[in-house]
């Protein structure tokens, strides 16, 4: 009636995102690819505030494999 809280929603994005990557379960490994992940936001034109509202885990896994290719193209 009254939709999911943001924490549900927090949780289940956070689920999903460590089913796909279980190393994000570790707070400090997620902490250093989520910066890896706004960095390459902004460097291609994202705002962080653009970044901060992405809630889909299919876009943020997207944007840590753009994240890791152009990090291996380097």
């Amino acid at each position: 009636m009254f939709g999911q809280s943001h924490s549900h929603r927090v949780w289940r994005m956070m689920s999903a995102l460590i089913d796909a990557r279980p190393e994000w379960a570790d707070q400090e490994t997620f902490e250093a690819d989520r910066e890896k992940m706004l960095q390459h936001g902004t460097s291609i034109g994202m705002s962080v505030e653009e970044l901060m509202r992405i809630t889909d885990p299919d876009v943020i896994l997207g944007l840590w494999t753009a994240a890791v290719v152009k990090e291996v193209e380097e």
